[in-house]
């Protein structure tokens, strides 16, 4: 659902003009009654900004690569753990709430993808 939170004329708000599908999972039964687990894809406005030093040298700590930084709503986001952007999968690693209302997720390329 988008936001409502008022952003007319706001210099420090991010243009989100890219598009990225953040993947939660639900478990559902199949036919045997057997519990499955199935993805769905949601569609949400991002934008990609540039990961810092420090955040490479602190994932790089916990053995991560980071990849890329996407802002999206911070009402969009319900903790989905994986993000698809421009055909690559990614897994969000790390998130951070901004003041302006929004969300930074932070991604590392998804293992064996």
């Amino acid at each position: 659902m988008p936001s409502l939170k008022p952003r007319v004329n706001k210099k420090d708000s991010i243009s989100k003009d890219d598009v990225c599908y953040l993947i939660s999972k639900t478990i559902m039964k199949d036919e045997l009654e057997q519990e499955i687990e199935v993805e769905e894809e949601r569609q949400v406005f991002c934008a990609p900004i540039s990961i810092g030093q420090r955040e490479f040298s602190a994932a790089f700590v916990n053995g991560l690569k980071p990849e890329m930084v996407l802002v999206i709503v911070h009402d969009e986001y319900d903790g989905e753990e994986k993000v698809v952007y421009h055909d690559k999968q990614y897994t969000i690693y790390r998130t951070f709430t901004r003041d302006d209302g929004d969300i930074e997720l932070y991604c590392t390329l998804k293992v064996g993808g």
